[in-house]
């Protein structure tokens, strides 16, 4: 078993391209260029990030955003009528 070099997934061994992205395992990187394997690397990770930044900043609300403050109101008005109450008596 080893990893797709395009997508990053698991592959068997016995399988020709990723069904993940289509990349091909036939084609050879035939440049010993560790300078742009790096820089490419450093752009797929680029990519990854910004799409983990979308992701995060779109599912940043929280029901709890609602709930919270309508318990903190509910909360204040029944203490509220709790001392027009004893205040009553």
């Amino acid at each position: 078993m080893f990893y797709c070099q395009s997508y990053g997934a698991k592959i068997e061994s016995a399988e020709k391209f990723c069904t993940f992205c289509g990349f091909s395992f036939e084609e050879k990187i035939e440049s010993n260029d560790k300078d742009a394997r790096i820089d490419e690397l450093e752009q797929k990770i680029a990519r990854l990030e910004h799409g983990q930044v979308k992701k995060t900043a779109t599912s940043s609300f929280s029901p709890w955003m609602a709930i919270l403050p309508i318990g903190f109101v509910a909360a204040f008005l029944g203490f509220f009528a709790l001392i027009i109450w004893i205040v009553r008596l």
